[in-house]
């Protein structure tokens, strides 16, 4: 504001009406939510999803981190079931992830838990990871708040983990890591996810979203999706249909993270339930901070990350730029502007020569999801472009704001589609 001399009570009255009246103005394009180390970060291949002989996996964790390792794997996440007739998340285990990682010194090796979740038994799972040093902690939190085996089932064990785990699984900035596996695999329909989300998400902020691909990847029925809903593209439904439990969330101002693409391995035997290792044809890719456990924690949180099948693509991106804005927002991220700005999404991804099976690659299609106060809709979709952006379009933002996610498809002979997708961008508008 440029200075004005006024000299007497009467401008100094005048002054302030002028300071109400700039303040009143809609301030310019500003990020609202930013992921610190947008820019300086460092790309990890990880599965966080992987089980050993200390519940129902095969292989020790040892054995199990040399084959990430040899897929690709700079991060494995083992979460062995939290079964009180299991060893996993007991002292042994975390002595055995020890192991695996002097054996792997070059990888980041977490070891985790797959919860029973309450008031389901057995039936509802989310794997769990928390600071590597409140890691061993797990065991008490195994005995206290895993619903497995006990007499009665109730949602308020739910309530006490998730508190739990917030009060005794903290680290500095580094918080614990919830997320719902196979969200939709014992659902009569994918929209019953909402309301449990919604529910955890009261509580605090632990969980973070869920699997928008499930494991079990290698044969029918994917994903051991054997009930009623069936996975679109390999994906679960809450992620692939647009309009459904995730963009449901969004449009509720929840922002859940979804573009999680685990293995749940369990087994290399094609015979069982048709697992591929970690990191062999299921990758989520996360933009971390630093190489580190607490890192890759971080980044999850902030949903900095994207899943992919088939090593169709690495380092996919969807970013928005204004006029005016300091810099693109990524995803995880928030932005303001007026209403009715037209900003610019774009996606962008490295396309590998060779897929999984080392033949050759592409990228057929590019979309990008568009979630406001309408519903959720392709807002644009088209053939990758040749050089620069994969795909760039103008957006009109409405009054009430927009969320947009993004996608890629490549077509396999058989019909069948492979897919990314990234996690959304929250456009806001006004103050």
């Amino acid at each position: 504001m440029r200075r004005l001399r006024i000299p007497s009570a009467i401008g100094t009255i005048a002054l302030a009406v002028l300071v109400v009246r700039c303040s009143a103005q809609a301030p310019g394009p500003a990020l609202t939510r930013e992921v610190p180390w947008s820019g300086k970060g460092v790309w990890l291949a990880a599965d966080t999803h992987v089980h050993t002989k200390f519940s129902d996996g095969a292989g020790t964790p040892a054995e199990t981190a040399v084959k990430a390792r040899s897929f690709g794997c700079d991060v494995v996440g083992f979460a062995d079931h939290g079964d009180n007739d299991r060893k996993g998340a007991t002292t042994e285990y975390f002595d055995a992830v020890d192991e695996a990682r002097r054996v792997q010194p070059e990888m980041v090796v977490m070891g985790g838990m797959e919860w029973n979740l309450p008031p389901w038994g057995g039936d509802e799972h989310a794997t769990v990871f928390v600071p590597a040093s409140k890691e061993r902690r797990l065991t008490e939190f195994k005995a206290s708040f895993d619903d497995y085996g006990r007499d009665k089932h109730e949602a308020a064990l739910a309530v006490a983990g998730l508190q739990w785990l917030a009060t005794n699984a903290v680290d500095g900035a580094t918080k614990p890591v919830v997320t719902y596996e196979h969200p939709s695999r014992k659902d009569a329909k994918s929209m019953e996810n909402v309301d449990d989300m919604r529910a955890w998400r009261k509580v605090n902020d632990v969980v973070i979203g869920f699997s928008g691909a499930p494991g079990h990847q290698g044969k029918p029925p994917i994903g051991s999706y054997n009930y009623n809903e069936k996975p679109i593209d390999r994906w679960d439904p809450v992620a692939a249909r647009p309009g459904d439990a995730w963009d449901t969330l969004l449009n509720g101002g929840l922002d859940i993270w979804g573009a999680y693409a685990p293995s749940d391995f369990h087994t290399a035997d094609q015979n069982d339930v048709g697992d591929t290792w970690p990191c062999e044809f299921t990758k989520t890719w996360i933009y971390a901070p630093e190489r580190t456990q607490n890192g890759v924690l971080r980044a999850l949180r902030a949903g900095r990350f994207f899943g992919v099948h088939g090593g169709i693509a690495e380092r996919a991106e969807i970013s928005v730029t204004a006029k005016g804005l300091p810099r693109a927002a990524g995803a995880g991220e928030a932005l303001r502007v007026a209403a009715g700005t037209s900003v610019i999404v774009e996606v962008t991804m490295q396309v590998p020569a060779k897929d999984w099976r080392g033949e050759p690659n592409r990228i057929d299609l590019v979309e990008v999801i568009g979630i406001d106060a309408t519903g959720a809709k392709v807002i644009a979709s088209a053939a990758p472009a040749a050089s620069g952006p994969a795909l760039s379009v103008a957006v009109s933002v409405p009054a009430t704001g927009l969320v947009v996610r993004a996608r890629g498809f490549r077509t396999m002979t058989d019909g069948s589609r492979l897919a990314f997708y990234t996690n959304p961008i929250r456009i806001q508008t006004g103050r």
